[in-house]
Formats: structure tokens, sequence, C-alpha cells
């Protein structure tokens, strides 16, 4: 393994070889497991844009191996002879993500790959309840079945041979990082305590697998809502850097630039002080938008933050012909659409070269 390919965290930033590195980019939900065509036209229109940076899923959980969860596509599934759940490692499974990483590095992109969903879209934690029958969503940290299952998941990712590039997945240079899970909440009682103690033990134990690659939570960034503590989930030791997401539709802000802007600067300021890069995740609106990113990506370049990633670039579908259509309308297909993640793209390389040049 080439360990000057990776991305490492030095004095509180992203580094590539001695060289800082900014993250610009986005999110897609499909990525991993989509047809070579619909792959390819989003890494592509995601050069065109500037972006080094997707984030997409390295899960797909599914009820048994004939149900697959997305277009026929399974990456685990419950076996009732043996169980427990197993991997599916061929053609309509984990050979998809394979391929995922091979193209990102030919197109010199880097990702960032979760390793559960908190949410039950394509399995998720509720799958992993169910298949265990232990209740609610949030057993999944609490149950010593779930964590061991949990546990062997993440282990047969680290170290799957890649069928297209040779390599052990732990070894890839593509992969920017993992994330111990999407969006993760524990909503119970004392759940700060219990996701906290979640992300103690599983980050330590993913780091012992992969000592090569960054390591997030994947978490939201809430201080202290929804059982998440985002600042103390970042000053867990084997925790590379922070996320944060920013939805204000959602989350029905009447002013989506002003607690934007807000939120990002709360969130940079906590990165700095413990010392870890701070990732803006996810963001997306549905109006305004490109104004309104412009805004927050400025804010993000002037207070000299890691990076941000887009929800969710897209490309046209295979199975229809059209632009695949996100449930939320918060995608975009192409440069036009979103100038300003553009121009943020241009200004964050600048940013890089000039620090190259000190």
């Amino acid at each position: 393994m080439d360990a000057d390919k990776l991305i490492r965290v030095r004095g509180g930033r992203f580094d590539a070889n001695g060289s800082p590195f900014k993250v610009v980019g986005a999110n897609n939900y499909y990525l991993g497991f989509a047809t070579p065509a619909m792959r390819g036209a989003v890494i592509a229109t995601a050069k065109r844009i500037g972006l080094n940076v997707l984030r997409a899923p390295a899960y797909l959980d599914c009820a048994s191996a004939n149900e697959g969860a997305w277009r026929g596509v399974c990456f685990q599934y419950w076996n009732p002879e043996t169980g427990r759940p197993e991997v599916n490692g061929g053609e309509n499974g984990l050979q998809r993500l394979d391929r995922l990483i091979a193209d990102a590095e030919e197109a010199d992109i880097r990702l960032i790959l979760p390793l559960v969903n908190y949410w039950p879209d394509f399995g998720g934690m509720d799958r992993y309840v169910t298949w265990f029958n232990v209740g609610s969503r949030e057993e999944f940290y609490r149950h010593p079945r779930i964590r061991e299952a949990y546990r062997s998941y993440a282990q047969q990712i680290l170290t799957r041979t890649n069928t297209v590039t040779g390599r052990l997945y732990k070894e890839e240079p593509a992969i920017l990082a993992w994330e111990l899970a999407n969006e993760p909440r524990c909503e119970v009682r004392d759940g700060e305590r219990i996701l906290l103690e979640w992300v103690l033990e599983m980050s330590a134990w993913i780091k012992q697998n992969d000592p090569n690659h960054l390591l997030a939570v994947g978490d939201e960034g809430y201080f202290g809502r929804h059982g998440v503590d985002c600042e103390a989930l970042l000053r867990v030791p084997e925790i590379d850097f922070g996320t944060f997401h920013l939805y204000p539709q959602i989350w029905k802000k009447r002013d989506a630039v002003g607690f934007g802007l807000r939120w990002i600067e709360e969130h940079l300021a906590v990165g700095k002080s413990v010392g870890k890069p701070m990732v803006l995740a996810e963001y997306g609106m549905t109006a305004d938008r490109d104004a309104i990113y412009r805004a927050w990506l400025d804010a993000i370049l002037e207070q000299d933050g890691a990076g941000s990633l887009a929800w969710m670039l897209a490309s046209t579908d295979d199975e229809t012909g059209e632009p695949y259509e996100d449930y939320d309308h918060y995608t975009f297909y192409g440069n036009a659409e979103v100038p300003s993640i553009c121009e943020h793209a241009r200004q964050m390389n600048r940013c890089r070269m000039r620090d190259d040049d000190v």
C-alpha cells in the first residue's frame, strides 16, 4: 500500500502527503449500488463541477437473499439457516461497491463511506433490530448480538478484497474516510451516554482493524438534542474529524441564511477548539438555493473550514431515461444549477494552492 496517497489529519486540517486538502463534494445515496452508466455519469459531473469528494453508503441491508433493497441489489441479508446476516459479494452485491471505489480512484475523487443508516432507508438500524427481534431502533446500540453483527459486517467490508483493484478495502487510496453511521441518534433516556459509549467502542475497534483511513461518527452535529452531543463525540480519540448537517427547511427555521451562518460558525469553532477538522457533510435547500449556498460556502471559506458536501448530485435514471428524481427535491444534476458550488470549488482549490506555496 502507498501510504502517501492516503488523506491524514495534521494540525487540525486534512493533509494530502504534506499539502492541505480541502473537501468540496456532494452526496449520492445510490452511487455504490448503481449501474455503470448511472455511476459514471455522477462521477463525470462531479469532475466537471470541480468536486473532489463523494459521500455514498457502504450499506444495503435486505430482509433476505432474494430481496434487493435497491433494484435487486443487496450488500447484506439475513440467512435463516445460520441465524445471522451474511454479505453478498456477487454482481448484485458488493462488486458494485468495488467498481465505485475503482472508478473514483481513476477520476481522482475520494469517498466517504458510512457503514450503517440510522434511518430505515436501505435497511439501516431497523433492519438489524428486526433480524434479531429485539424491539426499538435504539437497541441497535445496546444489544450484544447486534453489536457483534455490526462489527462482523464492518470487518468484512474493511478486509474485503476489491475484485477490480485487487486491494483490501482498508488499503484503498480512493477511500478518504469511514463513518460509523449515517445520522446516528439515540432517542431514549440517557441517549447521549448510550451513543457515546457505542462510538467509543466501535471507533476503537474499527481503528484496530483499519488504521489507514480516517474515521468520523457521521452525526448531524446536534448539541444535546436527539441523544447527540457533537462535541463529546468529536473528542473521542479515534474520531479524526467531525460532521454536521444543515437543513433549515426541514428544521422549520425561517431565516435559512442567518441560521446556517450561525450553525456553521458554531461547528467550526468546536472543531478548532478540539483541534480536528469539521465538515459540513450534508446541506440542502429547495428554494433560492444558489444564493443561500453561496452565503454558507463563503462562510466556510472565510473561516478556514475543512469542507462541505451538498445533498445531492444525481444523474439520468437508467430505468426511465429521465433525471433521477430524489424524494426531497434537493437534487441537482450539473454545473448550471449550482454555480455557487462550482465557484466554491475553485476558491477552495486556490486556497489549497496558496497554502502549498507558503
